[in-house]
């Protein structure tokens, strides 16, 4: 008797194949067809789990993200707000760059969210989120005693503004490296509100 997958593990081979043929063939190109041949599954099995192209988009999505919330609960693991802030960006940055396939969907789906309107509803959501997240730690790390009152809004804002910036250049520029652009980020996000004892 053949043992049936797992409806987890089927969703994230039809996910992974998405992708591939996603960046492949490009968002207009792609067809559930092509999906369902790529992920070895028949085109009324994709169906199943998906009803529309626009819908593996909105999953793979929301699967990264995941992977961001785990970063964001790692960092809270650390010992300091300057720590957990430092571990964040490392792992965040080290990421995108380990992750070639889907840092290209990123920008991929970056490219179709204003021609979708549920997707540009996740990442402004997603967005608002990651800046709170970041807010409420630069205020935990005043609270703490750790970095002097400043607008924690625009800490918020600048950081992950830079993190997502930086990625362009780490792809671009093969002399920059993961090592300087933390000290980069240190040297401009922390020090200027750190309290040195």
């Amino acid at each position: 008797m053949v043992k049936r997958k797992s409806k987890e593990k089927r969703i994230n081979e039809i996910i992974n194949a998405a992708i591939d043929v996603f960046l492949e063939k490009g968002y207009e190109n792609t067809t559930m067809e092509t999906i369902a041949q790529k992920a070895g599954v028949s085109k009324g099995g994709l169906y199943h789990y998906f009803q529309s192209k626009d819908m593996i988009l909105m999953m793979v999505n929301r699967k990264i993200s995941e992977n961001i919330e785990k970063m964001m609960m790692d960092a809270g693991e650390c010992s300091t707000i300057k720590e957990g802030i430092l571990n964040y960006v490392e792992q965040y940055i080290s990421y995108w760059i380990q992750h070639p396939k889907e840092t290209s969907f990123l920008f991929l789906s970056i490219a179709k969210i204003m021609d979708n309107k549920e997707l540009l509803k996740f990442y402004k959501e997603f967005m608002t989120d990651y800046i709170n997240y970041f807010e409420k730690v630069f205020n935990l790390g005043i609270q703490n005693g750790e970095f002097i009152s400043h607008n924690t809004k625009t800490s918020a804002v600048t950081l992950a503004a830079a993190m997502d910036g930086v990625l362009s250049f780490l792809i671009l520029d093969e002399s920059l490296q993961l090592e300087d652009v933390l000290a980069h980020f240190e040297e401009k996000f922390i020090k200027p509100i750190e309290i040195v004892n």
